[in-house]
């Protein structure tokens, strides 16, 4: 029953203001059709993570979209993320269904039905765009997560963005689309951006105190072959999600030691010492 709990809902102060100029502009039900279609798909990333038992703040509506906020990403299983991330897509086969039936019935008028299908399209194919922080961005995340470590995967995920919103917007220029609202959308996406490059240090320094924190268990296991003269530091650079590493090393005499990154990450972290190298591991 715990699950099936509704999530607090917010709604952004400026969206008042849309609602009111869609009423005095005759736009009413064209507002209402695109926020009982975004409400639909965050209700569907919340009931899928309300399933994981996620820890969600909030669901924070405005007036171009939705977001369910969590500071989980990062921190569960790779599995996990992808389908709490494709549950909201989901929702929009589900919409059409529902659309469907309710044109075979008569229960709305065409205009309104053709309406729902034409946003219903639009925000599917929208929120799929490889940019930050729409789901498109959180499944390339996933992704590169899959096949790079950590650090590198965020990095590259937010420059794929910032190279999709900048193309995205040439496209729409060039096809004579460009709107004040269009703007508007990719300023913020810009803004998410910059942020979340501003935030990457921190989400990395989560990732690892996650691992560190927790009692976690992974099926893959990777053996990191390094030098002892590498800095902890640097070698927490190359841990990935989702895989249990173990550290591998020749000392001067040609002797072999093995670590694993527990002891690694709790010697750094018990010891506070930013400027470790591995040599120190193996001779303490």
């Amino acid at each position: 029953m715990n699950n099936l709990r509704l999530p607090p809902i917010h709604i952004h102060p400026i969206l008042f203001f849309f609602i009111f100029l869609s009423i005095a502009t005759g736009m009413l039900v064209e507002l209402l059709v695109i926020f009982i279609i975004v409400l639909i798909h965050e209700m569907g990333h919340y009931s899928c993570a309300r399933f994981f038992n996620w820890r969600i703040r909030r669901i924070f509506l405005w007036v171009f979209g939705g977001v369910m906020e969590t500071d989980e990403y990062g921190t569960r299983p790779l599995k996990e993320e992808w389908l709490v991330t494709i549950a909201g897509p989901m929702q929009h086969i589900f919409i059409f269904i529902i659309l469907y039936g309710m044109e075979q019935t008569n229960l709305l008028p065409d205009s309104t039905i053709t309406l729902a299908y034409h946003y219903n399209t639009f925000i599917l194919i929208g929120n799929l765009l490889p940019i930050w922080p729409l789901d498109g961005g959180k499944l390339v995340q996933l992704c590169l997560d899959s096949f790079f470590s950590y650090q590198i995967s965020h990095q590259w995920m937010i420059s794929i963005s910032m190279v999709s919103i900048v193309g995205v917007s040439i496209g729409v220029y060039l096809l004579d689309w460009f709107s004040l609202s269009f703007c508007l959308l990719m300023i913020f996406f810009i803004l998410e951006n910059r942020l979340e490059w501003k935030q990457r240090y921190y989400k990395w320094w989560r990732f690892l105190w996650n691992r560190y924190s927790e009692v976690t268990y992974f099926p893959k296991v990777k053996i990191l072959e390094v030098s002892t003269d590498i800095r902890l530091i640097d070698l927490f650079r190359l841990f990935k999600r989702d895989t249990f590493h173990e550290i591998k090393m020749y000392d001067k005499n040609g002797n072999i030691h093995l670590l694993t990154e527990k002891q690694c990450l709790q010697n750094y972290f018990d010891n506070k010492n930013v400027h470790a190298r591995m040599e120190q591991l193996i001779t303490s």
